[in-house]
């Protein structure tokens, strides 16, 4: 009886007996798009809404239930499975072990099916322990997951923190380059922090991820960054905060409150929001193929539209009524006619613009490292990285390091230039340089920085 109880104990401590409060979700697992009206008057629907099954995955909730392929999903447990916010939404309903009921729409007919939801498998690792835990956050929770070396500690520790959108933080694909670059990291020794942003994961009480703030985010981030001290692995004294792209913009503000060891930054920029979004149009869209005198116009109206969006306060939905502004919230913007801008709500974008980054990034008292793919569109070119270590500088000389990542994309992706990575972007054999062109030297240059860093700080 006692082996079977320290068995049960060690078992339980592994996985998720550290968030009694947290039930993990359930895995829909298809594979799904939007019903576009054509499709809806094909099949008879009144209008279009919901989402269309292309691809069911054995085993888990949605085939377990009965589904088929080219189903309609109307409705989550009576919760509207449109696309955007309702939908990610009404997922946060389903939860392991409990009733979800799936209303669809096939051949011809409305059907109610109904099963205890699957869940999605735990995180493992060849390289470490995965270890889930929880933060209490306004009135909900926040999932935490930590690797913990399988190595003797204690570990010193990264906090990743990952770009803006609306996506978990667990359970990355092989290709994934977030995968890979924390792998990697924890088979050097060294213990990976992540949490899930509002409203995404497992997190329950937290709100709807699309629909909330760049405040409210960094928010949840700073909460997180207390919930590592429990860990008696984790050496308090050497954390450093990793940030790709959005997750380079808090980090600096995380950085400035917590002032942990170091920082390490990949694709972002420091400058006011607006001043990037001007450049961005700029310097990308000739790379994506638009004429240059083009390019001039819409720079010259988006002058005009962000100031209005930004500074006069009208929302993006109004804008849009001007066909000018429309042209360039479809094409530049992904706007969905609502208030989602770039697949965020738009006040997210207007509290970000009211950061001063610079202010930041001049609060911090440790190291940095600025890192910059040289073929990185997004961040367009390297003087905001090379920036962002003079302003580190200048209030503490030899903190601030830059370093050139030669041919590597936004993605850590080793593309060669900007203008091949362009080209390649939309490509099914981008896909070919995910499995094969991660750029490990991003992790050797992190893992070489932050050695330096403790034995200069030891």
């Amino acid at each position: 009886m006692k082996l079977i109880y320290t068995l049960s104990f060690l078992l339980c401590s592994l996985h998720l007996c550290q968030a009694q409060n947290i039930q993990r979700r359930g895995r829909l697992g298809v594979r799904l798009e939007p019903a576009t009206d054509s499709l809806a008057a094909t099949l008879g629907l009144k209008e279009s809404r919901g989402m269309i099954i292309r691809q069911v995955f054995p085993g888990a909730t949605y085939a377990n239930a009965g589904g088929q392929e080219e189903d309609i999903l109307l409705a989550i447990n009576g919760m509207p499975a449109n696309p955007g916010p309702a939908f990610q939404e009404a997922m946060q309903g389903v939860r392991e072990g409990q009733t979800t009921r799936f209303t669809v729409w096939r051949d011809g007919e409305k059907l109610e099916l109904e099963v205890t939801a699957a869940p999605i498998p735990l995180e493992t690792s060849s390289s470490s322990e995965v270890i889930y835990g929880e933060v209490p956050f306004k009135g909900g929770y926040l999932r935490t997951i930590v690797n913990k070396p399988n190595t003797p500690g204690p570990h010193p520790t990264i906090y990743f923190i990952p770009g803006y959108t609306c996506s978990s933080v667990e359970g990355f694909s092989p290709i994934h380059p977030y995968k890979k670059l924390l792998d990697s990291l924890s088979g050097l020794g060294y213990a990976i922090f992540r949490v899930e942003k509002p409203g995404v994961g497992d997190n329950i009480g937290t709100g709807n991820c699309l629909e909330l703030g760049f405040d409210n985010e960094l928010e949840a981030y700073q909460a997180a960054y207390h919930a590592i001290k429990q860990y008696d692995f984790i050496d308090m004294d050497n954390i450093f905060i990793w940030g790709h792209s959005m997750g380079g913009v808090y980090a600096p503000i995380i950085g400035a409150k917590h002032q942990p060891k170091g920082v390490v930054i990949y694709g972002i920029t420091h400058e006011v929001w607006v001043e990037y979004l001007l450049k961005m149009v700029r310097y990308q869209n000739p790379l994506l193929g638009h004429d240059y005198v083009e390019t001039d116009r819409d720079v010259r109206t988006l002058y005009a539209l962000l100031y209005e969006h930004y500074y006069l306060g009208k929302d993006s939905k109004e804008l849009y009524k001007n066909p000018d502004y429309k042209k360039i919230l479809d094409r530049d913007f992904a706007f969905d006619g609502e208030n989602q801008i770039l697949f965020r709500h738009e006040d997210f974008w207007r509290e970000l613009n009211a950061h001063n980054l610079s202010e930041a990034w001049a609060g911090i008292n440790g190291h940095v490292l600025s890192l910059f793919g040289e073929a990185d569109m997004e961040a367009v070119n390297d003087e905001s990285q090379k920036e962002i270590a003079r302003i580190v500088n200048a209030g503490h000389p030899g903190h601030g390091t830059f370093r050139l990542v030669e041919g590597t994309d936004h993605s850590m992706i080793e593309v060669g230039s900007m203008e091949k990575g362009a080209r390649l972007r939309s490509t099914p054999e981008y896909r070919e340089y995910l499995q094969e062109k991660f750029n490990y030297g991003i992790v050797t240059m992190t893992h070489e920085w932050i050695q330096g860093v403790m034995e200069m700080t030891r």
